[in-house]
């Protein structure tokens, strides 16, 4: 498929896919001076960037999950209270 067709199926704009090819990151297919892309190609492409969120830790019950005050004895006023404190 030509570079806008790719660009179309990956939803990418035609600049992205380019810099990725030059990158060496995209394999493609050159007939002449044409550029080319295959199915095959760009699915492999996805799976390279495919990432796996890790899962989260375990809550540690040790922790206090209360909201401290800032270090230095100040705190913290909501800003509709600001000037009712004055």
């Amino acid at each position: 498929m030509t570079e806008s067709e790719a660009a179309d199926r990956l939803s990418l704009c035609t600049r992205t896919l380019r810099k990725e090819r030059q990158a060496g990151r995209l394999r493609y297919v050159l007939i002449g001076r044409a550029v080319r892309y295959s199915v095959a190609d760009l699915e492999s492409y996805v799976e390279q960037l495919r990432q796996v969120q890790p899962a989260c830790p375990p809550a540690d019950p040790t922790r206090r999950t209360s909201v401290q005050r800032p270090a230095g004895g100040g705190v913290v006023v909501p800003f509709t209270e600001r000037n009712a404190r004055r």
